[in-house]
């Protein structure tokens, strides 16, 4: 039965009765209302009342009293440390955020201050409502700009088209950083044809080690033209450049030893930047099968640095038959096998001092230098003044130093590496504990590694040619250091020393290096890779594949912890 049939029955005096109690009902739910909005106006009153005495209190802390413009410098400062995203539930808020939500005159500070946001990582950090606040806010400031990962769908392509390739002019930085070549494929077309005046530092990242199969085609880019581009990062991927004045080009390893960058591509990469490249890091695959007879190698006469990997030479690229270097100050070679090395030094020793005279550093880390090495090496790069090599890989490299001086003290002749002044060692494991003696009663006898040390420190003073310094870096410098800093302590022996460790702690100040700026968007793009793998663990469903970050398969359940490298 229904309330008006119920009611339409209901007698005088109990139809008095509900139209009085409907009366009290609305007139109490007018009160309720009433007084719901003076306790909303009071919470305000209240809160309005509470940040005023907060700003007057605040006026009275030291940092308040410092000027907005002293205050937009310590922003700017904050932003250099990289911290690593320990929540799995949400993505990190950035510095320039968080200190615009500390207090009004802060918020005021921090918006007022185009430089604190210039950085865009889209859609890592920044989605496109975040993005286009910072394009407001930095007005007209010049841009660093990281696109990628997970950026091939529609709609990113239209925002970056619409707001990052119309203001390329405006962009100093630019990271392409990506986890398929289909995301180079989409995005390259976008940035062909646009001229990009501007730009400084461009870096290009892709790490499909899974895609990467049969021949790649050639991505252009900026063909209107780069003519402030300096520094250079790529992956092992063929990519045409535009004319420029580079000065540095790293080649990095991706996308993987299955398909090396052919030698022709890695030419055409380095032909428009010849002229002018002083720094060339060689880390990625380089294919040198099937060269062409009697081809003349790309002239680099402005280059000063040259960095080359054994990943460099495995598909047997011959560096130095492809590029020219005439005016060489440092040659650093790392994990180089013995037949590779032996080619380099081979062409150092025949080409020698044409090529080489102006050679001052040279550097082994952990390569495997032959047993009989000869007295041909030091004499073609006698000039050398800085000489750095692996503790426990190249002590007979220290031998053949140790008895060339020990010669020479014996003939009163001129000591070979006459100018080397600087001894840097790299220690990448533990010392060996271990004595050449296991029977000796002599328990002060230092290790084997530091008496041969000590032996060459000693003899390059005899001879005449002390040593100016001692470098100690590497991942496990510190014990080495110090254990023998107090051995030369104890022999009396004055040299100075330097401690360089080159392990990372978990926050890294390398925001304003001009030669790191390229770690911090390797080392965002990969704590977001790590956050991404995390979080997918976690809320995937039992048995989901989840992907790993240096895009390996894996299978996720949820009672098991997974070991994440």
């Amino acid at each position: 039965m229904s309330s008006t049939s119920s009611v339409s029955f209901l007698d005088d005096d109990s139809q008095r009765e509900l139209d009085d109690l409907n009366k009290r009902i609305n007139a109490l739910q007018e009160r309720k209302h009433a007084l719901t909005f003076e306790a909303f106006q009071v919470h305000t009153t209240i809160r309005t009342l509470q940040s005023r005495a907060a700003h007057i209190t605040n006026k009275t802390a030291p940092v308040s009293r410092l000027p907005s413009d002293v205050l937009a410098i310590i922003f700017e400062e904050s932003r250099r440390p990289l911290i690593p995203w320990s929540n799995i539930v949400k993505r990190p808020l950035s510095p320039e955020v968080q200190l615009s939500h500390v207090s009004s005159r802060w918020r005021e500070v921090a918006l007022s201050t185009p430089a604190l946001w210039t950085t865009i990582r889209f859609p890592i950090l920044h989605k496109e409502a975040a993005a286009m606040a910072y394009l407001q806010r930095c007005n007209q400031a010049p841009l660093h700009v990281h696109i990628g990962p997970r950026i091939s769908d529609p709609d990113s392509l239209r925002f970056i088209a619409a707001q990052f390739v119309s203001r390329l002019n405006q962009i100093r930085e630019l990271t392409f950083d990506t986890d398929e070549l289909q995301e180079l494929y989409a995005l390259f077309p976008l940035f062909a044809d646009a001229p990009a005046s501007t730009l400084r530092r461009l870096k290009i990242c892709c790490n499909d080690t899974r895609g990467a199969s049969g021949v790649v085609p050639r991505l252009d880019i900026f063909k209107a033209g780069a003519p402030l581009l300096s520094d250079i990062r790529l992956s092992a991927l063929s990519v045409g450049l535009p004319q420029c004045s580079a000065t540095t080009l790293h080649l990095e390893p991706q996308p993987g030893p299955g398909n090396p960058l052919s030698r022709l591509a890695f030419l055409d990469i380095l032909a428009p930047l010849s002229a002018t490249l002083t720094i060339l890091h060689l880390k990625g695959f380089i294919s040198g099968f099937h060269q062409e007879p009697g081809s003349a190698p790309v002239e680099l006469p402005a280059l000063k640095e040259l960095l080359v990997y054994g990943n460099t030479l495995n598909h047997g690229f011959n560096v130095f038959r492809n590029i020219s270097t005439p005016a060489i100050t440092t040659l650093s070679l790392v994990n180089v096998r013995r037949q590779g090395l032996s080619s380099i030094h081979k062409f150092i020793t025949r080409t020698s001092p044409e090529h080489f005279q102006h050679l001052r550093t040279l550097r082994y880390i952990n390569c495997d230098i032959d047993d009989d090495l000869d007295v041909y090496l030091p004499h073609a790069t006698s000039a050398l003044t800085e000489l750095a090599v692996s503790v426990k890989h190249h002590t007979h490299l220290l031998r053949l130093l140790l008895n060339s001086d020990r010669q020479a003290a014996l003939h009163g002749v001129p000591p070979l590496w006459r100018n080397l002044h600087t001894l840097t060692l790299h220690v990448s494991k533990p010392l060996d504990r271990e004595r050449e003696d296991v029977d000796s009663d002599e328990e002060d006898d230092p290790p084997p590694t530091m008496g041969l040390l000590l032996e060459v420190v000693q003899e390059r003073r005899a001879v005449g040619r002390p040593l100016d310094l001692l470098r100690i870096e590497g991942p496990h410098a510190r014990s080495f250091y110090e254990e023998f800093t107090t051995l030369l302590v104890k022999t009396h022996e004055d040299l100075h020393t330097e401690l360089f460790s080159a392990s990372l702690p978990s926050s890294v100040d390398v925001q304003d290096s001009e030669m790191d700026w390229a770690f911090v968007a390797y080392y965002i793009g990969n704590q977001y890779r790590l956050f991404m793998f995390k979080k997918h663990q976690q809320f995937a469903p039992h048995g989901t594949p989840a992907t790993h970050p240096r895009g390996l398969p894996v299978m996720a359940y949820p009672s098991t912890h997974a070991q994440v490298p």
